[in-house]
């Protein structure tokens, strides 16, 4: 991504933050491992490629063994990684607010939406804990 691109995109957290915009990096490659289990060997390689990972979890599905196994990869070759949650517009009666950030949108959202989230995400995050020995 350009830096341009970057700095569009996380201005409401450096407003949030209340702290200029700074980047010392020329850009972002992204590599987008297939998530499905046959491959394996390619995640090991893309682990191995990066200097920091995104791993994206699916909200709805949690832990899937490929995730897991995801993560095993990147704690052994000490890659730091940090987690995302995607489809969270999948939850119980979930309102789009797409030029909100997360934090505000979930605000908005009716108390339905917003158990379903966090529920699903105290389920994530306890899978991590048990499952993976994530300090999550």
């Amino acid at each position: 991504f350009p830096i341009s691109t970057i700095k569009a995109q996380t201005e409401a957290l450096y407003k949030a933050l209340k702290k200029p915009f700074q980047a010392k990096i020329p850009g972002l490659l992204v590599i987008d491992t297939p998530g499905h289990e046959s491959f394996t060997n390619l995640r090991a390689r893309g682990s191995g490629l990066c200097d920091i990972a995104i791993l994206v979890i699916d909200i709805m599905h949690g832990l899937e063994p490929q995730t897991i196994e995801s993560i095993h990869l990147l704690k052994s070759r000490k890659t730091p990684f940090i987690i995302a949650l995607n489809k969270i517009d999948r939850c119980y009666k979930w309102e789009a607010h797409p030029e909100l950030p997360i934090r505000q949108s979930l605000s908005q959202q009716p108390e339905e939406a917003k158990t379903d989230f966090e529920t699903k995400l105290k389920d994530i995050v306890t899978a991590l804990t048990v499952d993976v020995g994530l300090n999550a």
